[in-house]
């Protein structure tokens, strides 16, 4: 009798300790997924990581919110590589930006080593608050390979205004990391137009002006109408082969954006 209760005492032992390896082992197939995880999420992440994979990032001093960067590659030899800067005037005054009042820096693009070329910002008088896009074309035969990451700096010199009195100039430096990929390249030209010109319009939560060019990428758009003092809003029409808005006679509607574009607001008395 005594065996037998042994032999029990020893049998159930052996099932907690049998149990208990199954656990470990459950476990320990957790905590090496787990670790596997973490491992991906660092090589990606990491110090490491693929150039595919770092995201873009901007800044401007004095402070500016700075909202994207795109280097765009050749789309033809012999075309400049088109550097583009997007950032919202929020120093509370007005901006007036002169001739050529863009300069960039970049190394081994368009040449080796440092190159140095200029260009423009629209609208050429910012009000506080709205978008202001500049562009720089940068000349030569050294393109940046696809999925790589380039940093770039630049200076923007503008005149502050109060009225019909500016003075200036003054001048704001930024630095920036973007990727050469091929949402870069397949940006699309969205042209702004009021009717009257004194109207805006807002997208996605920025307000542009009449004349104002926007490099945006293919996707979805809230946009928004903001009449002129004593009018009212018409209706929204759009000039593209495949871009299109989902109610054109909506004062805040959908934007479908697949190709170039000319987007006008269209107000009446």
């Amino acid at each position: 009798m005594e065996v037998m209760d042994k032999a029990k005492h020893s049998d159930k032992r052996n099932q907690k300790l049998q149990s208990a390896v199954e656990m470990l082992s459950v476990y320990s197939w957790a905590l090496i997924l787990i670790a596997m995880v973490v491992a991906l999420v660092f090589v990606l992440n990491g110090p490491f990581a693929p150039v595919q994979y770092l995201s873009s990032s901007c800044n401007i001093e004095p402070l500016m919110l700075c909202m994207h960067t795109y280097l765009a590659p050749y789309t033809k030899s012999g075309n400049p590589i088109k550097f583009t800067l997007i950032f919202v005037n929020n120093m509370g005054v007005t901006l007036n930006f002169t001739a050529e009042p863009f300069n960039v820096t970049t190394t081994n693009v368009g040449g080796k080593g440092t190159v140095n070329s200029s260009g423009t910002c629209l609208p050429s008088r910012a009000h506080a608050g709205s978008e202001v896009i500049c562009t720089a074309d940068i000349y030569g035969t050294v393109e940046p390979p696809m999925y790589s990451s380039t940093s770039t700096s630049f200076k923007l010199s503008y005149y502050i205004c109060k009225g019909a009195s500016c003075s200036g100039p003054y001048v704001s430096t930024g630095t920036s990391i973007q990727q050469i990929s091929p949402g870069s390249a397949n940006l699309v030209n969205l042209s702004i137009k009021t009717n009257p010109s004194n109207g805006r319009v807002v997208i996605n939560g920025i307000s542009y002006s009449n004349g104002i060019i926007i490099p945006l990428e293919k996707e979805n758009y809230t946009i928004y109408a903001v009449p002129p003092n004593g009018y009212s809003f018409g209706h929204w029409t759009i000039t593209s082969q495949t871009s299109n808005i989902i109610n054109s006679n909506s004062l805040q509607t959908t934007l479908s954006l697949n190709s170039n574009a000319i987007l006008t607001a269209n107000f009446t008395t």
